[in-house]
């Protein structure tokens, strides 16, 4: 039965009454509230310990608000949470200024910095531990500040006209508190390591406790409430204190003195909770000892746990396990969904498991705007878009002076709130696609990082645009410069805390983020947070730091600031919570995520400093406190909603089982009936029909190609599939960057020089006096000398940009002894160097299947020709490969099926004025490795020729003729490619080569 709201009495002490926490808890409290009122013919003042009951309170309140009220207290009891009644202390004005969590952090961090030992002493070594270690610091001093709040309650309750306080008195007591604490938990530990940690400690709290701290400004609001009602005692009204949850004994100690005080001048009414009708297992009934032990129940208790078993509602819960993540999530989902079917319009999602919770919420999306969802278990702010967007700014603001990774790039410039066209001074418009094409210009070059590489990349796209009858893009530039100027302005500043915070203001300016992050609710957050760095009014403005230390402090701050979405209009509700967040709130039906054994009960983990034993005598929160509040939270969550459902994941990433929490296990060995069921995933059959063939059909309104490089006539050969993929349907896999550094860029760089080298060979053969002309070893060491000055010349700026290309340029300066060794062999047979990177092709002449005849052209960009002196007018066409020669006699043995040189040959000799190649006949062609390994190769054979040229022109002309004739007439297409160009295929997604 539930006990009767006391009659106040005149004794000046509080008076006890407990509710029971079930689904007629929040009437009983308002009756109870009501009570009060008109016993008092008062407003009466309500405080809730919690906030997580304050609207439910008040629409309890006004659900029962008792007619024919007296006017003076007609309108509702003001209802406070006990935050919100510190905040509105009277002369809160008055009271030291307040050190907001960043100056605190500050304070600390500057000390950490002093004494490098203490690092290490915790693993805080890096920046980012050492701003978690000052956190844990400040958690634990104000751990000690608490402590001692009963010794000092008296002392600062005097201290509220005041403006400083005897930090040495708190020294003193404090010491002799912890020596007294340390000699009863650590009995058995070595002095030496206690004494060290309890030294340093007790230095960081004698530096950083003042009057501006939390707890002690928590005890201003408290003793300025009270020095109210001792000033107006003839208005003071009476108080109402409900404990929404068990208190640390250091606040019920606290709490209890200040009601005591209070009792002198207007009633007060003290809230408990009474477990014993409610409670479904014995820690939830009996709780814990004054020493922190669980208690054992007795025989009446015994009786009173079997009854509340008995008479629970078991038939409404329902528990559920699920086998895999998926499962579990989705099963969670349809239980939803089937609450919300059957009219339920106010749900909660007690996250156990945050992760599924998370995944449920975002298979719930799905439903739209018709639910509304809100997480109220502390979504941190870091998680968000906005937050991904800032910090994609500071990784690319802490990259090297040689610049950022391409990676760091794109992330930035890629991400919604960045407004490109502001940045850059252009028309919308032209920044459409900008982002991408910047993208696919550093992935084909595998230009990785640094400014330097950026630029050339970019550079010479837009040249290549020039020469290929398109426009090239400007753009890229200004946007590359734009974004490097604001880099290089943070790698030269001399940063504190102040023109740090300055800095990033401006950049924010002036990428137009700011404006965007001002119109998105996170964003909007964010941006507040940010604001609490503007340390202009602050003693720690000059605080000079380095720029990993201080990106460190921001993303530290993000990690701890929450995100608060904003509520809206909906059909049905649905609330995301912890267990804690269920207390004295109402609910149509109850979702709980995470019940197996490893998930529920769930602790926190302990501070830093503190073991459990130093804990519970310094009165603070210790496990078996943990333990029986969540026994509570839940035995009240059973007991008085509707409808529970209570899932899990009954194996482990590891495979292995999960059984449920001990608290349902325990259930049912006395709730024989209460039985798990599996969640079955829907299921759907239907018969499939074998396919035979992958075979591809052209579309009869796809337009076929009027031009083919080399590389796409080897798709072709390789598999019509692949080049219907790629040529004909636009259809390209999304290339990403390699590890380590590849040779795009760098190739590009050797077939450069080595066209510079041999510009140059022959310029110098043309002066009259040059030794190199008739003199063999002259000739040598001059071509080695050039060469690699040349590859020094053209690797410069490529180095500059990317540091790792160094290897690449050594590697090849290896090379070259050999490379001119072969040179000089080509020269002894009468070959010569006559020109490089030309583009040369032949038009196709064929007729398709209907007769109809049709031209197709084919070209592409030769590496170089030489041509022979002994034999005049014969002439050969050489194609470089960054290859090893294992990889190049492969590709020999398949010449026709890529057919590169041969098409460089017939090109040239059908147009040799394309190639400069008047009266020349090309019959010769080769390839030549620039990737020879100096090692292992002994023969040290740098080149493969193609034999035979003359006679394979014949057959290659009748191939390449009936391939186009076959692919003009639309033929059903086969893929029938080996496996080893299936492997890299970009179509083999499409493909259904492998299900045949």
């Amino acid at each position: 039965m539930p006990q009767p709201f006391p009659t106040i009495s005149d004794q000046r002490q509080p008076q006890a009454w407990a509710i029971t926490p079930n689904g007629h808890a929040l009437t009983q409290l308002a009756e109870g509230i009501w009570g009060c009122a008109m016993q008092a013919k008062q407003r009466p003042l309500v405080v809730l310990s919690t906030a997580g009951p304050l609207i439910g309170v008040r629409a309890a309140l006004e659900q029962n608000r008792p007619k024919d009220l007296p006017s003076n207290i007609a309108f509702l009891p003001q209802v406070m949470s006990f935050a919100d009644w510190l905040e509105a202390a009277p002369g809160a004005w008055q009271f030291p200024k307040k050190q907001t969590d960043l100056e605190r952090w500050l304070s600390v961090y500057i000390n950490l910095r002093k004494h490098p030992k203490l690092k290490a002493w915790f693993k805080a070594e890096s920046d980012s531990g050492a701003w978690g270690l000052a956190k844990s610091v400040i958690d634990a001093c104000d751990i000690l500040s608490e402590a001692i709040i009963p010794q000092l309650y008296e002392e600062l309750n005097q201290l509220t006209n005041t403006s400083t306080l005897d930090a040495e008195a708190w020294t003193k007591k404090l010491e002799a508190l912890l020596e007294k604490t340390i000699a009863l938990a650590y009995p058995d530990l070595s002095r030496k390591v206690v004494d060290q940690e309890s030294e340093v400690l007790l230095t960081f709290w004698r530096y950083l406790s003042g009057a501006g701290d939390a707890v002690f400004r928590k005890q201003f609001a408290m003793a300025a409430h009270l020095d109210l009602a001792k000033s107006n005692q003839e208005q003071a009204r009476p108080f109402i204190w409900v404990q929404t949850a068990d208190p640390k004994p250091i606040d019920q100690e606290v709490m209890g003195k200040y009601l005591a005080s209070y009792a002198q001048y207007a009633p007060v009414i003290q809230v408990a909770l009474d477990w014993q009708p409610v409670a479904l297992w014995s820690e939830a009934l009996a709780g814990e000892s004054p020493a922190g032990e669980l208690v054992e129940l007795n025989a009446e208790q015994e009786q009173q746990l079997n009854s509340n078993i008995k008479t629970a509602p078991y038939q409404d819960w329902h528990l559920i396990s699920a086998r895999r993540f998926e499962e579990l999530a989705w099963t969670a989902t349809k239980t939803i969904e089937s609450h919300l079917i059957a009219g339920k319009t106010n749900i909660a999602l007690v996250a156990q498991d945050r992760l599924a919770a998370r995944r449920v919420r975002a298979l719930l999306a799905r439903l739209g705007p018709a639910l509304n969802i809100r997480d109220e278990t502390g979504w941190k702010i870091d998680t968000t878009r906005a937050a991904a967007a800032i910090n994609s700014w500071l990784e690319l603001i802490r990259a090297p002076k040689e610049g950022p990774t391409a990676s760091a790039l794109l992330e930035f410039l890629q991400n919604p709130y960045l407004d490109i066209a502001a940045c850059i001074e252009k028309s919308p418009e032209v920044c459409i696609g900008l982002i991408a094409q910047l993208e696919d210009i550093l992935i084909a070059s595998q230009a990785k990082s640094g400014w330097e590489t950026f630029y050339m990349a970019i550079e010479r796209a837009n040249a290549y645009a020039a020469t290929h009858d398109a426009a090239p893009n400007e753009a890229l530039l200004k946007l590359l410069q734009f974004v490097r100027e604001r880099h290089y302005a943070w790698q030269e500043l001399n940063l504190n805390c102040s023109n740090a915070y300055a800095l990033l203001q401006n950049n924010l300016q002036d990428t137009g983020m700011s404006k965007a992050l001002e119109q998105d609710a996170a964003g909007k957050q964010l941006l507040e947070v940010m604001k609490s760095f503007d340390l202009r009014s602050s003693d720690y403005q000059s605080i000079a730091m380095r720029l990993p230390e201080w990106i460190s402090l921001i993303k530290s701050v993000l990690e701890d600031a929450s995100y608060e979405e904003t509520g809206k209009e909906a059909k049905a509700n649905l609330s995301i919570l912890p267990l804690s967040s269920t207390r004295l709130r109402q609910f149509d039906a109850v979702v709980v995520v995470g019940c197996d054994e490893q998930q529920l009960p769930a602790f926190s983990e302990p501070p830093l400093f503190f073991s459990d034993a130093l804990n519970r005598l310094l009165k603070t929160s210790t496990i078996n406190a943990q333990f029986i509040q969540q026994a509570r939270d839940l035995s009240q969550l059973l007991v008085s909603c509707p409808s529970v459902d209570l899932l899990w994941q009954s194996k482990s990433k590891n495979g292995e089982p999960l059984r449920p929490s001990a608290w349902i296990q325990r259930l049912q060995t006395q709730l024989p009936y209460w039985k798990s069921v599996v969640a079955k995933p829907d299921s759907y059959s239907g018969k499939a029909k074998p396919l035979q063939k992958a075979v591809a059909t052209i579309d009869p309104d796809l337009p076929l190609p009027l031009s083919m490089s080399p590389s796409a006539y080897k798709a072709l050969r390789d598999c019509p599939y692949k080049y219907y993929v790629r040529s004909l349907l636009g259809l390209r896999e999304a290339k990403e960057f390699e590890d380590g550094f590849d040779a795009s860029l760098a190739g590009q760089s050797l077939h450069a020089l080595l066209r510079n080298f041999y510009q140059a060979l022959k310029t110098e053969e043309q002066k009259a006096d040059s030794q190199i002309i008739n003199n063999a070893q002259a000739r040598r060491m001059w071509m080695e000398r050039e060469l690699s000055a040349i590859s020094e010349k053209e690797f410069k700026r490529l180095i500059a940009g990317d540091s790792r290309v160094l290897g690449t340029l050594r590697d090849w300066q290896k090379q070259i002894p050999s490379f001119i060794a072969w040179q000089l062999q080509r020269e002894a047979s009468g070959w010569r160097y006559h020109n490089a990177e030309h583009k040369v092709g032949f038009d196709l002449h064929f007729a398709d299947l209907d007769g109809e005849h049709r031209i197709i052209r084919i070209e592409g960009r030769a590496d170089r020709f030489d041509v022979n002196i002994q034999n005049i007018g014969q002439s050969e066409v050489i194609d470089y490969k960054n290859q090893s020669m294992t990889k190049i006699k492969k590709r020999a043995e398949h010449v026709l099926d890529d057919p590169q040189l041969l098409i460089y040959a017939r090109a040239a000799n059908e147009d040799p004025a394309s190639a400069h190649l008047q009266g020349q006949q090309v019959d010769h062609a080769q390839w030549v490795s620039l990737k020879l390994d100096i090692k292992r190769d002994k023969k040290l054979m740098r080149s493969l020729e193609v034999v035979g040229v003359p006679e394979l022109m014949p057959v290659f002309n009748q191939q390449i003729t009936e391939d186009m004739q076959n692919l003009w007439s639309r033929k059903e297409m086969t893929a029938f490619a080996p496996d080893g160009v299936c492997k890299y295929c970009e179509a083999r997604g499409i493909c259904r080569k492998g299900m045949w």
